[in-house]
């Protein structure tokens, strides 16, 4: 289902309007860790730089569909890259990131992990919107506008396959506002500086919590998790 979907996303951004035809973007799907418990979710705004380049004027839909969704020859966790880039002195350190610092001790508490477990493989990762730029940086309304049906689809679909007993999205409410209307109840967190909102969501007849957090970066990290903490509980 997940690859229908976006296959319909590629061929509908390939005959909108959007004018950057020969800006280079990336796709990005849903990454669950190899030892995935089904106790907690992340979704972030948009991918920072990922694999699979292309343009809208030189683009092969099926290709790309097929590099994202087929199988390793080599088994292999999808969010391994997270923990041995811990630390790394080359190339992208993941603990330079707030982002990944406020997952990691979330990980670590909701899953009762020691520090030396591997907490990234015990998780659900994906973003709001699954095309970006692939020099980095978030998508333009433009761009978030003409994919974003199909990715409120692919949110669905995720969640129906991935059943997480909580979802958090470090999103902040301005990036999820439109995001499975139909779906949630919330209510505001007046009290927090940096949880917008919880609730529930109901799709199909399954049901999770969700909390609305701010993105983490720039942010008091151990504030956070509390305020997330106190919000799932």
């Amino acid at each position: 289902m997940q690859e229908t979907i976006y296959r319909d996303l590629l061929n509908n951004l390939e005959k909108s309007n959007y004018r950057n035809r020969l800006q280079s973007l990336c796709c990005f799907s849903a990454q669950k860790g190899e030892l995935y418990n089904n106790n907690v979710m992340i979704v972030g705004r948009a991918v920072n730089e990922w694999d699979d380049d292309f343009q809208l004027n030189d683009m092969d839909t099926n290709l790309l569909v097929n590099k994202l969704f087929s199988k390793p020859f080599i088994p292999m966790c999808p969010l391994e890259w997270v923990e041995s880039s811990w630390g790394s002195t080359e190339g992208y350190n993941t603990n330079k990131s707030a982002f990944w610092r406020v997952i990691r001790k979330l990980s670590e508490s909701i899953n009762k992990l020691s520090s030396d477990e591997r907490w990234a493989s015990k998780l659900v990762w994906s973003n709001l919107y699954k095309i970006a730029p692939s020099a980095g940086g978030n998508p333009s309304d433009s761009l978030c506008g003409y994919q974003f049906d199909a990715c409120n689809e692919l949110l669905k679909v995720e969640i129906q396959e991935y059943k997480p007993k909580c979802i958090v999205f470090f999103t902040g409410e301005n990036w999820f506002d439109g995001f499975l209307l139909e779906n949630i109840t919330l209510m505001n967190k007046s009290e927090s500086k940096l949880v917008d909102a919880r609730g529930i969501l109901k799709l199909n007849g399954f049901t999770t919590k969700i909390v609305i957090a701010k993105h983490p970066q720039g942010k008091p990290e151990a504030n956070m998790l509390n305020e997330i903490l106190d919000a799932l509980a």
